[in-house]
């Protein structure tokens, strides 16, 4: 077949050109699969990213889906071969409740490798996203917390984890939410909302996915620069999060994770800088005190001269003391995880 001349196909009507034109121009393609009913599972194919020390990192986990809101996610780090149970670490990021993301923190270029890290010291490492202020607000963050706590206990199994040693960790705003969701175990009103919107995985859909029976509480909380006492930082940060207007005392009460400490909240590790503009020092010695009261076994460190952030005056006093923080949680996790289970 002779090719025609582009002088040609210009003048031709496109039905024409469509004849002419060569049939090996345009590969075959087969027609798409059609079910039966309205497709729910995203299929899009999430592979395993390696990481130094036997770690594969799986992203995009869906673990929880509510109508009218995106599907809520989180990052997996765990050893690539599969052994005995190990402890989960789950990490809540900070940004005020109203940016931010699992894969970043403070200064640390490469915050996914720091996670990979913790795992190939023995423990199954889950970066959780949650609804951000500008979305719901609260206690839909605190919900979407430990909607994770549930989802991963349930899937224990398939993650390799063992659900009777749960940690959980964070930042900023994320302190506060870890430290909340360790003081509020059971408690009803932050109940986690069962999935109701689209589900990306088949096994959500089992039953156990949403189960209430399922426990929320954790073994022991870590929290870094947390935001505790919602009275004494940014208003308009702290009313756009509550959703309040003039009185938000009640509101400002109910996410203060003093409420709710009683002799069965679980032990912690708090850690704050002697510089903080956002979250007051303060913060941290008032949550250390009302666990004292409890009776609550609490470990502090003070990082002489770390803004929030663990933000220095100095490059190297910001080095120094994001190295600090990381090494002395690292080793505050070995101190209390229990062996491996089969």
């Amino acid at each position: 077949m002779k090719f025609p001349r582009w002088t040609d196909i210009a003048l031709l009507p496109l039905s024409l050109v469509l004849a002419l034109w060569p049939a090996r121009c345009c590969a075959q393609v087969d027609a798409p699969e059609i079910l039966s009913k309205a497709a729910r599972d995203d299929v899009f194919a999430r592979g395993a990213v390696s990481f130094p020390g036997g770690v594969v990192g799986f992203h995009g986990i869906e673990f929880a889906n509510l109508v009218g809101y995106r599907p809520i996610e989180l990052d997996l780090y765990r050893s690539a071969q599969r052994g005995p149970k190990q402890p989960l670490v789950i990490w809540v990021h900070g940004g005020g409740w109203s940016r931010g993301d699992a894969r970043v923190s403070g200064a640390y270029k490469d915050w996914p490798a720091v996670l990979a890290s913790l795992a190939a010291r023995g423990y199954v490492v889950a970066a959780i996203d949650y609804r951000l202020s500008g979305e719901a607000p609260f206690p839909a963050a605190l919900q979407d917390v430990k909607a994770a706590i549930r989802f991963l206990r349930a899937h224990a199994d398939q993650y390799g984890i063992d659900s009777q040693q749960v940690f959980v960790w964070g930042g900023s705003a994320g302190g506060q939410l870890a430290v909340l969701a360790a003081t509020t175990c059971g408690v009803p009103e932050f109940e986690p909302q069962p999935s109701t919107g689209r589900l990306s995985h088949a096994e959500m859909a089992n039953a156990k996915s949403n189960d209430a029976t399922v426990s929320d509480c954790v073994q022991r909380a870590v929290g870094w620069y947390g935001v505790y006492d919602l009275t004494i930082v940014d208003p308009v940060m702290v009313r756009t999060y509550l959703r309040c207007e003039k009185d938000c005392t009640s509101a400002m009460r109910s996410a203060d994770p003093r409420t709710y400490i009683n002799a069965n909240t679980p032990p912690m590790f708090l850690l704050h800088g002697t510089t903080d503009t956002t979250a007051p020092p303060q913060e941290m010695t008032e949550m250390e005190e009302a666990l004292h009261r409890a009776g609550v076994p609490v470990k502090t460190l003070w990082l002489k001269g770390a803004n929030h952030g663990w933000l220095g005056a100095t490059p190297i006093a910001t080095r120094a003391a994001s190295l600090k923080a990381l090494s002395e949680t690292f080793a505050y996790f070995d101190s209390v995880a229990k062996p491996a289970k089969e």
